[in-house]
């Protein structure tokens, strides 16, 4: 619920703009001046014109319960997706599953690739390496 109307994020995307427009208004109708200074200077601070939303993000376990893949979606206000990062992890295959290399993948809206990066870890107590795209694609 926000500041202007009850509806929540949902029903604002699939409301008209006339429905957005009446519910503010008639949220604004029982709102005393203070609360309505408050508000603008609240408002005063937003960036609306790059707004992003981030979903909750969805992750995948081993069996064990270590972090296998994880997808963190952003959107606009509208619900289009702006961009799109996904982090994978290997493992050593060990009892203790120590970690092998974590990936950092960042997309566009169309779900084009725009950078890799990742952190190699090594079982032998080596301090873990950064490296970014075409190190990786290289040493595939």
């Amino acid at each position: 619920m926000g500041i202007l109307s009850d509806l929540t994020l949902e029903q604002l995307r699939n409301a008209t703009l006339t429905q957005i427009r009446t519910a503010i208004s008639n949220k604004l109708a029982n709102l005393t001046k203070r609360q309505l200074i408050i508000l603008i200077l609240k408002v005063a601070d937003v960036d609306i014109e790059n707004y992003e939303i981030q979903d909750r993000s969805s992750e995948e376990s081993w069996p064990d319960g270590q972090i296998k893949e994880r997808i963190t979606i952003t959107r606009d206000v509208l619900g289009n997706v702006i961009s799109k990062e996904k982090m994978t992890v290997t493992y050593y295959d060990t009892k203790d599953r120590e970690r092998d290399t974590m990936l950092f993948f960042k997309y566009d809206p169309q779900d084009m690739e725009l950078s890799i990066r990742g952190i190699k870890h090594f079982p032998d107590g080596r301090q873990p390496k950064a490296f970014e795209g075409r190190e990786y694609k290289e040493s595939k």
